[in-house]
């Protein structure tokens, strides 16, 4: 393995080739920052549910009786038997799909449901339990 260079390095990095290696690599690295933050706003899937969406999910969770279970108060639901879902920061999309597609513990399985259903409304819940 070579040496590890840092932006440091790259940038007292001396003439000739090196000073063209180092600003080649400093103009690749501030291009790549843009992609970065890209990145970061794909992951967060509720960041641009639409006001359809949101009542589409709303609706997708009364629908299935998830309100009998769980708490979640933008869609009135105070269920006691499994976990609320207010505020619980454990949640994320990969988290809940699995769950609801193939249920846990006390949880059935909702595998039966359309996968962008259960897509959005595990979406629905990220969004709704903040």
């Amino acid at each position: 393995m070579g040496k590890v260079v840092t932006v440091m390095d790259l940038l007292v990095m001396k003439a000739g080739s090196k000073t063209k290696l180092g600003l080649g690599a400093i103009a690749l690295a501030i291009a790549a920052i843009p992609a970065a933050g890209a990145l970061a706003t794909a992951e967060d899937p509720t960041a641009g549910l639409t006001a359809e969406q949101v009542e589409k999910g709303r609706q997708l969770f009364s629908d299935n009786g998830c309100n009998a279970c769980h708490a979640l108060a933008d869609a009135n639901a105070a269920g006691s038997i499994g976990p609320a879902l207010d505020g619980n920061g454990n949640l994320d999309k990969a988290h809940l799909v699995n769950i609801v597609t193939n249920g846990q513990g006390a949880m059935p399985s909702f595998g039966w449901m359309a996968e962008e259903d259960i897509a959005l409304l595990a979406d629905y819940i990220i969004h709704a339990k903040k």
